[in-house]
């Protein structure tokens, strides 16, 4: 048998086959190690051990409500089946010698061959009454010399059909035992002395296999402390190209007499081009760009614009500059109909420049790709638009000097390195191009801290004049004739509605949504479908009139394309989509904005989603529909209504979410975290990456033990998956 490592996959492991591979990767699971780091997300606490007789009768029964307890007893009566009727319950007594119960168990025969009359057995169930006598149905029980009292603090974790909590914990058991001694420590020695943390394989195995809640609980805040840090640090060291000394073009003198005449004519006419005044914030942001190309430093800048603020804009006339100075500029956007949309954007303002921008698709005729990327190649192209399709080892820059990302979570790390990283000279220098980040999902402050500490930042908060001011409406039934009303009020004047769903069919959902909240919603009845939606407008007899077409991520990119180019020009009034329109999709006359199942979204994708609309001079409506009663999805819709600050939501959707549960996470290019929280550990996260950064400029035999493990483990627990993103 091979040696099994960290990095092994997981079904090196025994026991682990091809239906267990499957079942395993649908939770991110797919070395060893991911295993290992699969902590539980909750625990089942049986160790108050009690007696039969001492449980209280009294108005615990009421109503038939019921209570757990644990204890240990004695079978004392025959657990046999019932030979007529196998479909009948397993029935048998306990007594413990304080008094009996009875255990019934449906679909449960197996257990008839498991005990015997007489066998010492732990129980662990709900308690209630049957005709005036305790019993538990279908409790928890094992033969008791298998439960010892250091296990009865029992993980839970988040499972996929097929998949047990046993088989989790016997797995990772297996795991620990044959490489947990690779598992090393990301935290400095002092600060580990300090809280008396314990080595890492301890701490996971405390993690899995807790004596006691209280040792679970230290060894989830071992375990966060060392995951923010592997975020903070490893994350820099890994995007950093592991501190070589990069060094850039400067694209623009920084004396202005190194601009001559002509070239400032032709900023000039794209600045009247522009046809409004920037905002102060979308100036502000522009000059901090313009700052950058002055510099041989590479530009590392994130600029954070809340929706509808006019990031777009900056990053276009950040280009247009970077191209009238002679080099290359490309903006790689996440989706085709987002691609096109700045293409034309960016057409419209280098209008009598003397420049044309060009757009690389995936679906680009082959022939227009053959004479797109000789433009680039030789250098005729300097403004460059596309997705993916960049991003390809075919296609060779003339002089690119500058790459944009827009929501650059959609372009894997080592994918945007291709164009990040030109060449390396003699002496270990990197040359590198300038790199601008652009995301409209608004970062709350203390996770931009920890994911882009080591990037300069811009803020565009303030909305261009003239956007209108969204009204946002709880519908707390999807039977609401509000809903039908605003739409045929809003319709029958000319304008354009959206309808957004959580799920495209009955059983399929879009993969990979981040974005969602709870439980999942495939298979799910009670969540509304897109192509459901579509029947029950079609249905309407006052909207049936009225074009309607459905949109989500899995259609063809042509499809999608043409159905949103109808949109956008009028033909098809009415867009039932799932949040795939949730990036950059611009229709000014398009002002309502229906949110099906709006409890299935975070507070960050419902903002995103409504930002789609307020385009226009006309009013705007939000209507969140949703017939959940759970105080927490009633908090957010109360939220949504009240305010449209997404800096301020995006915040208080951290605050809401579980560790690594909150939208963007992955989006802004962090995989789940399985022990941190980014709202309630940040004091842990800023405490963590401070120790480590101290000890490393202090340097040393500590600073070299740390920088390895960090690598190592950053390697193992997020460089894999980031490259999915």
């Amino acid at each position: 048998m091979a040696t099994i490592h960290l990095s092994s996959p997981v079904t090196d492991l025994y026991g682990v086959g091809p239906s267990a591979e499957e079942k395993l990767a649908k939770l991110d699971i797919y070395t060893v190690y991911d295993l290992i780091a699969f902590i539980p997300w909750r625990y089942d606490d049986w160790s108050s051990v009690g007696t039969i007789g001492s449980f209280d009768m009294g108005e615990r029964y009421e109503n038939d409500a019921g209570y757990d307890i644990s204890f240990r007893g004695t079978i004392s009566t025959n657990p046999s089946v019932n030979i007529t009727s196998r479909k009948k319950p397993l029935t048998f007594f306990v007594t413990d010698g304080t008094g009996r119960i009875r255990l019934t168990f449906f679909n449960s025969q197996y257990l008839a061959g498991k005990f015997a009359l007489g066998d010492e057995c732990f129980v662990h169930g709900s308690v209630t009454l049957f005709n005036g006598q305790m019993q538990m149905v279908n409790p928890y029980i094992e033969k008791a010399e298998k439960i010892t009292d250091d296990a009865l603090v029992r993980p839970v974790y988040h499972l996929t059909a097929g998949l047990t909590s046993n088989n989790i914990s016997k797995w990772v058991r297996t795991a620990l035992k044959l490489c947990g001694n690779e598992l090393l420590s990301c935290i400095p020695s002092a600060i580990a002395e300090e809280k008396g943390f314990v080595p890492p394989s301890r701490a996971y195995e405390m993690a899995h296999f807790p004596a006691s809640i209280d040792e679970a609980r230290r060894a989830r805040e071992q375990l966060a402390y060392e995951e923010l840090i592997l975020l903070g640090i490893g994350m820099k060291l890994y995007s950093s190209g592991h501190g070589v000394k990069e060094v850039a073009e400067q694209v623009i003198p920084s004396d202005h007499n190194g601009i001559d005449r002509n070239l400032l004519a032709k900023w000039n006419q794209i600045k009247s081009n522009l046809g409004f005044a920037l905002t102060k914030d979308q100036t502000d942001a522009f000059k901090d760009v313009q700052t950058d190309l002055m510099s041989a430093v590479p530009m590392n800048r994130l600029i954070q614009g809340d929706v509808g603020s006019g990031k777009t804009m900056v990053a276009a006339l950040s280009m247009i500059i970077t191209a009238l100075m002679g080099k290359q500029a490309v903006l790689l956007a996440p989706t085709s109909v987002l691609a096109s949309q700045h293409y034309k954007t960016i057409s419209g303002l280098m209008n009598n420049s003397g420049m044309e921008p060009v757009l690389l698709l995936g679906k680009t005729k082959p022939s227009e790709k053959a004479e797109i990327k000789e433009k680039i190649a030789n250098g005729e192209a300097r403004v460059i638009i596309g997705t993916h399709a960049l991003l390809t080892d075919d296609i060779s820059f003339n002089d690119l000097a500058l790459v944009i990302a827009d929501e650059q979570h959609r372009f894997g790390v080592r994918q945007r390195e291709k164009l990040l990283f030109k060449d390396t000279a003699q002496d270990g220098t990197v040359k590198s191009v300038h790199n601008l980040v652009m995301t409209a999902t608004p970062i709350p402050r203390t996770l931009a801290m920890v994911i882009y500490g080591d990037m300069a930042t811009s803020v565009i908060r303030e909305k261009p004049a003239g956007r209108q001011k969204i009204t946002t409406w709880f519908v707390n039934s999807k039977n609401s004739k509000a809903i039908e009303e605003m739409m045929s009020i809003k319709l029958s004047s000319g304008e354009q509605v959206y309808i957004v769903c959580a799920k495209i069919d009955k059983d399929e959902t879009e993969s990979g949504l981040d974005n969602m909240v709870g439980e999942p919603v495939s298979g799910d009845d009670s969540v509304t479908s897109v192509f459901e939606m579509k029947k029950i407008i079609d249905s309407m007899s006052n909207l049936s009139q009225y074009k309607s077409a459905v949109l989500y991520g899995s259609m063809k990119e042509k499809d999608k394309l043409d159905t949103m180019e109808r949109f956008i020009s009028g033909d098809i009034k009415i867009l039932i989509s799932t949040t795939v329109i949730e990036v950059g999709v611009d229709n000014p006359n398009a002002n309502v904005m229906i949110i099906m199942d709006a409890d299935r979204f975070g507070l960050s994708t419902l903002h995103q989603l409504r930002g789609r609309i307020g385009r226009g001079d006309k009013k705007s409506f939000c209507l969140l529909v949703s017939e959940s009663r759970s105080e927490i999805a009633l908090q957010r819709m109360k939220m949504m209504c009240e305010s449209s600050d997404g800096f301020e939501l995006a915040e208080k959707d951290l605050e809401l979410r579980g560790p690594g549960d909150f939208y963007g996470t992955r989006q802004h290019g962090i995989p789940t975290l399985r022990a941190a929280n980014l709202y309630t550990d940040m004091k842990i996260a800023t405490e963590a990456t401070e120790a480590v950064n101290r000890v490393i400029e202090e340097g040393g035999e500590e600073a070299e033990r740390l920088n390895n493990a960090i690598k190592k483990m950053f390697e193992l627990k997020f460089a894999r998956k980031m490259e999915q993103m």
